[in-house]
């Protein structure tokens, strides 16, 4: 059977993106060693699955179709630039969540729920609502970046409308990543609390 790896996630509107996007090329002037995600990449990731056989989608669309039933439309708005594990020492540069984390974060929990039971590990850690910006591939001019998102201040205020859950698909290629969406399901309902 043909294994793909997968993971469900929020796809992020294409004017964010582009505010996004405005907001990465200032990070690349620090000249430092990061991986920085483009347009194509940017999303809010609820739950990585890893590798999966393809019999399997039908059954985790169906679970996610479910939640999405009963899922109500809400609004998320970032905060700052932040970094793990710290600013100090950044591994990982992401976006926080300030309106709309706890909702993401419950969300997130019912999909993990539901994944559980159809076989896939359950996280080992509590999840965190973020939008990774890029990767810190080596020490190269750290100073510099670190100085950049302690200055940088996101110029993006605006709410963006989370209203579906998708299915990906992960392809690594010589070029890079590439995420296909497999399948969206559309939030219809308007009470969170009855999932």
């Amino acid at each position: 059977m043909k294994t793909i790896r997968a993971f469900i996630a929020i796809e992020i509107s294409p004017p964010s993106k582009l505010k996004i996007s405005e907001f990465i090329n200032q990070l690349k002037r620090s000249e430092s060693d990061v991986k920085l995600v483009n347009d194509t990449q940017m999303h809010l990731t609820l739950k990585f699955l890893g590798n999966i056989e393809q019999d399997k989608i039908p059954e985790i669309s169906g679970a996610l179709k479910d939640i999405a039933s009963k899922a109500v439309v809400f609004q998320i708005i970032f905060s700052g630039i932040e970094a793990f594990p710290d600013i100090n020492r950044p591994r990982v540069i992401w976006l926080g969540i300030e309106k709309g984390a706890d909702n993401l974060k419950k969300l997130a929990g019912h999909i993990e729920d539901k994944m559980k039971n159809l076989g896939f590990a359950k996280e080992g850690r509590c999840y965190k609502a973020h939008l990774t910006l890029g990767r810190v591939r080596s020490l190269k001019n750290i100073g510099a970046l670190t100085s950049m998102i302690s200055k940088t201040e996101l110029d993006y205020r605006k709410e963006i409308t989370i209203d579906k859950l998708t299915l990906f698909q992960s392809t690594l290629t010589q070029k890079g990543v590439i995420y296909t969406p497999l399948n969206h399901l559309n939030f219809t309902n308007s009470a969170m609390h009855d999932l």
